[in-house]
């Protein structure tokens, strides 16, 4: 009971010191004191804002001390470390130096064999990779180049293969053998092909000569084939290998093909002219064509002239039977008229005779002309070639020079038997002329007779 009674007692007190304290806070602040709490507040905030940075700090540099003295201690291990190994590495070559000087006192003459074993090896190893019998016998490569690299002495199974391999080589050199292998083709890719190997010289494929690759030690076709060779004789030597034939083959291993690829068929040489060669060709052609035309016409012409001759039956078919029938419808004509008459009759029949063979001529004569035409525009850009770029390539002349070559070969090409064909048809229509002028005197002269 007492308990209870203490106790609401003393909740008595604290409401009334409640309610006192309450009245006290209602009391209003005053600017002043207010802008004093507020700077109060903000300078404890800068204090403990610092404090904390100025912690920071203290222990990034207690971190960056420990760092820098691990570092000296690494430095300083790592030095320690290095002149212990320039010391061994010194102390080695001394050591290295004497063992290489007991090596060559042991040696002895085993070690100008060796050098010579070596020397022999890679020689050898050049020659085989340039070698077109390296392409089926490609294991030998390593064989020589581990031989040529080794530091230790050669045993004799090593000189006794050596000398196997440089055997097999002078016997490869002698041997036509057919084999497959791997052949990069135009398009690109690697087929199997059976080719043919005529000793160290040339490697071919149904006739086409191949090239060697030493690099990959590979095969490939040639972009183009050389002119002039048998393709049917290499098919039947590589179906045949043991038969005898005549073929061509390169003894310089491919520079020889190189040279005969370079060097410019027919058409090419042509091209070379440009378009005053093309000009040539076809005047040369169409002059060819007309002068044939023309032999051909007039021969037929003399030959049914010869034919009336020899025949008493008079026809209008050929020259001379016109003349003779003009003749008979003109016989009670006087004497000099008659002989005007056949004069009249041959000149119409002249220009038929005569037709296109001065063409023949002209066209001769121009040819030639246009050759220097185009001697002269190759001579221009020649020299302009020179101009730009000076004489320090050949090849940037050659093109002009070519063309000033070319066409005055084709302008003299077309000349001389167009000339000559000229002189033929001429002296054909001037038979026929000849030989109706003179049958026509010969008809005047059977009237004065008469």
């Amino acid at each position: 009971m007492k308990k209870n009674i203490m106790f609401y007692l003393l909740i008595c007190i604290t409401f009334s010191i409640y309610a006192q304290d309450s009245n006290e806070t209602i009391e209003p602040i005053s600017e002043l004191e207010q802008l004093i709490i507020d700077i109060q507040s903000k300078v404890d905030i800068e204090k403990r804002f610092d404090f904390s940075r100025t912690s920071t700090k203290e222990k990034q540099l207690a971190d960056l001390k420990k760092i820098n003295s691990k570092l000296k201690t690494d430095l300083k291990n790592a030095e320690d470390l290095s002149q212990r190994l320039i010391n061994q590495f010194d102390q080695n070559e001394k050591i290295l130096a004497e063992l290489e000087e007991k090596l060559t006192l042991k040696l002895g003459n085993l070690g100008e064999m060796f050098g010579v074993v070596k020397q022999v090896s890679g020689q050898t190893r050049g020659e085989f990779k340039n070698s077109i019998t390296n392409i089926d016998n490609p294991a030998r490569d390593l064989f020589l180049k581990n031989l040529a690299e080794s530091k230790k002495l050669p045993d004799l199974s090593d000189i006794s293969n050596l000398w196997v391999e440089l055997v097999k080589e002078i016997r490869n050199a002698e041997t036509i053998k057919v084999f497959k292998t791997n052949v990069l083709t135009a398009d690109g890719n690697n087929d199997e092909l059976e080719v043919l190997r005529i000793g160290t010289f040339s490697i071919t494929h149904e006739g086409m000569f191949l090239k060697h690759l030493v690099e990959t030690n590979q095969i490939e076709f040639l972009p183009s084939q050389p002119a002039g060779v048998s393709k049917r004789k290499l098919k039947n030597l590589q179906m045949d290998p043991e038969g005898i034939f005549t073929i061509d083959i390169d003894p310089t291993r491919g520079a020889i093909l190189e040279k005969l690829i370079q060097k410019k068929n027919l058409f090419q040489r042509i091209a070379d002219g440009g378009l005053v060669g093309y000009v040539i060709i076809l005047l040369g052609l169409a002059g060819v064509a007309l002068a044939s035309e023309r032999i051909y016409v007039l021969r037929k012409v003399l030959q049914s002239i010869k034919d009336q001759e020899n025949n008493e039956n008079v026809s209008n078919d050929n020259l001379l039977g016109l003349l003779i029938n003009t003749a008979k419808d003109n016989i009670n004509e006087s004497l000099d008229s008659l002989e005007l008459i056949l004069d009249e009759k041959i000149q119409s029949i002249t220009p038929s005779i005569q037709v296109r063979v001065k063409a023949i001529k002209l066209i001769a004569t121009v040819a030639p002309l246009l050759g220097l035409l185009g001697t002269v525009i190759g001579m221009i850009e020649t020299f302009q070639a020179i101009t730009l770029f000076g004489t320090g390539d050949p090849k940037l002349m050659a093109g002009g020079i070519s063309q000033a070559l070319v066409t005055t070969m084709l302008g003299l090409i077309v000349a001389a038997p167009l000339l000559f064909m000229h002189s033929y048809a001429e002296n054909y229509s001037n038979t026929i002329i000849a030989f109706l002028e003179e049958k026509a005197s010969g008809i005047v002269a059977n009237k004065v007779k008469k």
